[in-house]
């Protein structure tokens, strides 16, 4: 079976990015606070269906994921990244064009295998655009930062960008999704157990595919 896996640092564990949860109380109905922004449960639903169906249709088994949490978990988490670091970027003054976009696409065998690649990641096609807008204008921070050709530059420069977007730009998390830890993602939580679905969606025409962590 043909794997999907990423070979471009599209992901946040690939891209040196973790977002920390800050404590606090999260407005009811929210799945994560952004700055002022809000993700509802209601949206991160409409999205894991959405994701659903594009696996359904793109012929990826979900049961062969390989995602270091749930599909919700995953989905949120590309939701808030695609958030935080346009803000970021709007503070900061650093946009990315949809010729950037499409150019990184381009540049890793285009959309239709880029798509697949997206998929294989927990990013349904309709939010494709917003991770990638908001992943090249973290790389744009980052050289800001210092980021050169070498690796210990790149993770310093990161951890840099990474420092100034919860600063800046903080998240919080309901404890519904799970307790988040900067440093795994989403773990075990005794307090609130495991994550459970509001409103399960069958995929369309059976299971997903294989790809690599996408959260860190």
């Amino acid at each position: 079976m043909k794997s999907y896996r990423v070979r471009v640092a599209v992901t946040l564990a690939a891209a040196g990015i973790a977002m920390t949860a800050c404590g606090g109380p999260v407005q009811a109905g929210s799945a994560a606070i952004i700055g002022n922004q809000r993700i509802t449960s209601s949206q991160v639903n409409d999205e894991v269906r959405a994701l659903r169906a594009d696996l359904a249709a793109n012929k990826i088994p979900e049961d062969q994921l390989q995602l270091p949490a749930s599909l919700p978990q995953m989905v949120l988490l590309n939701m808030t990244f695609s958030r935080q670091f346009e803000e970021l970027g709007r503070r900061k003054g650093v946009t990315a064009s949809d010729r950037d976009i499409d150019d990184l696409a381009v540049a890793q065998g285009g959309w239709a295998q880029f798509d697949k690649v997206l998929l294989a990641n927990g990013i349904p096609k309709d939010q494709s655009r917003a991770f990638l807008r908001a992943y090249i204008i973290r790389s744009k921070l980052a050289q800001q930062a210092g980021a050169g050709q070498d690796e210990a530059s790149q993770q310093a420069a990161g951890q840099k960008v990474l420092q100034e977007a919860e600063t800046t730009v903080p998240v919080k998390y309901s404890p519904r999704y799970g307790k988040y830890d900067p440093a795994q993602g989403f773990v075990a939580d005794d307090r609130f157990g495991a994550y459970q679905p509001a409103a399960p969606a069958a995929p369309a025409g059976g299971a997903a595919e294989e790809a690599p962590p996408a959260a860190g």
